[in-house]
């Protein structure tokens, strides 16, 4: 059996990273880089960190339920890629997920989207 794809889309915290190799050495010897990196992500709100945190063990709650039977891909709600999935599944809140290209659940219900995958595996099987 194939694993089920569950794509999640979530704005996800990012820093500006320099990828000049020259400027990125010269950050990394001075110890500036990561510095920088954590003042990025310090900047978040208090809510959008504590929901990506939150988001990350519930990922990891899923991967040790199903743990041969779905595939995760997390993809930036920012990105292009993370617009067009919005677009074309007309996902407009997070964190949204996207089941075998077709099922969508939205919000944080770990109980119905547990329900939405077991009844994919079934039809799967």
């Amino acid at each position: 059996m194939e694993p089920i794809l569950i794509e999640i889309l979530a704005p996800t915290l990012s820093g500006i990273d320099m990828s000049c190799r020259g400027c990125g050495m010269v950050m990394d010897y001075v110890g500036l880089r990561s510095k920088y990196r954590n003042v990025c992500i310090n900047e978040y709100p208090t809510e959008w960190k504590e929901a990506v945190r939150y988001l990350s063990e519930w990922i990891k709650r899923l991967l040790s339920l199903y743990p041969y039977h779905i595939q995760v891909r997390l993809i930036d709600a920012q990105s292009p890629l993370g617009l067009w999935k919005q677009i074309r599944h007309r996902l407009f809140r997070f964190p949204a997920f996207i089941i075998n290209h077709r099922e969508t659940y939205i919000g944080w219900d770990t109980d119905q989207l547990e329900e939405l995958i077991d009844s994919c595996l079934k039809q799967a099987l």
